[in-house]
This record gives C-alpha cells, sequence and structure tokens, in this order.
C-alpha cells in the first residue's frame, strides 16, 4: 500500500517513528509483535503527516478513475448508515485481540491473507480460521443470517467479502 508518493517523505516518516521508539525505549519490551507495531505505527504517522501538509496526495485508490453518480442520502439513510457502522465497530471492539487485529488489517488497511500471515508471523491458515470466528461472532451479534447472502444486504456482503 502507497501512501506517500515522496520517498524522502516516506523516509522522514519511518525516521520519525524510529526516533518515537529509540525516545521510549525503556517500553520497547512491551510491544508484542514489533513488525505489526511499526507497520501500524509508519501507516499512522504516514497518514497524520499527509493530513497536515495538503501538498501530498493519498493514493488510496491506485489511480483508478472513476466516476461516480451523485448520490444524495435522505436524513433518515444516514441515521441508519451511521447506527450500523456503530453497531459494527462496537461488536469488533469486543472480538478476542487477535480476531480484532486481522480483521482490522484486512478491513481497514486493506491488506490480504497473506499479508496479515507475514506481519503477524502466523500461517494463512490461523488468519482464515480469525476471519471465520469474526464474520460468524459479527453475524451473531448484529443478527446477520449468513445462510443466503444473495440475498442479503450490504453488511452480509461486506461481512463476506474477503
Amino acid at each position: 500500500m502507497i501512501i506517500a508518493k515522496s520517498e524522502i517523505l516516506a523516509e522522514e516518516i519511518v525516521l520519525d517513528v524510529f526516533l518515537k521508539i529509540w525516545e521510549q525505549k525503556k517500553t520497547i519490551d512491551s510491544i508484542g509483535n514489533i513488525e505489526t507495531y511499526l507497520f501500524v505505527s509508519v501507516r499512522n504517522n504516514a497518514i497524520n503527516t499527509l493530513k497536515k501538509d495538503q501538498k501530498f496526495h493519498v493514493d488510496m485508490l491506485d489511480d483508478a478513475h472513476i466516476q461516480l453518480a451523485d448520490y444524495k442520502p435522505s436524513v433518515e439513510n444516514l441515521l441508519i448508515e451511521k447506527e450500523m457502522v456503530k453497531a459494527l465497530n462496537d461488536v469488533v471492539d469486543h472480538l478476542p485481540a487477535k480476531c480484532k487485529m486481522i480483521f482490522k488489517l484486512i478491513r481497514e488497511e486493506g491488506l490480504n491473507r497473506h499479508e496479515v500471515a507475514q506481519i503477524l508471523n502466523i500461517s494463512v491458515k490461523t488468519v482464515d480460521n480469525q476471519i471465520v470466528i469474526a464474520v460468524k461472532k459479527i453475524a451473531e451479534q448484529l443478527q446477520i443470517d449468513l445462510s443466503y447472502p444473495k440475498k442479503s444486504n450490504g453488511l452480509t456482503a461486506f461481512l463476506l467479502t474477503f
């Protein structure tokens, strides 16, 4: 995933993260998985840097040129959507730690199963098993019937697309 288009900016971001770690070297032993910690720290630092400096662009769609139709949701739809997102976030927050981390890396960071397995130093099969557990728990808590995905709503499609 490319966030910073400038190699110089990317190097500065990485150096900033390492400087912060060096300044807090006494607490480095409390970090369970240094690869994940570094990945998340660099990504967050990059996003925060780009938000502060509008000269740089975030390229999340890999230069895709997509024409979107005008969409003006009703107040009712916005409220329903907001409630659904809050309910989903609440359920995800209560997942077991490993499930939550894997789910977020795939859903929020856009990583694939192999990348997550490599970052967390686990097998792809473990990633798959944790995703199944996460989806089942989310569906159960949100009362989503996963047995008929073709007749389901957007949230079911969201859960089943990996």
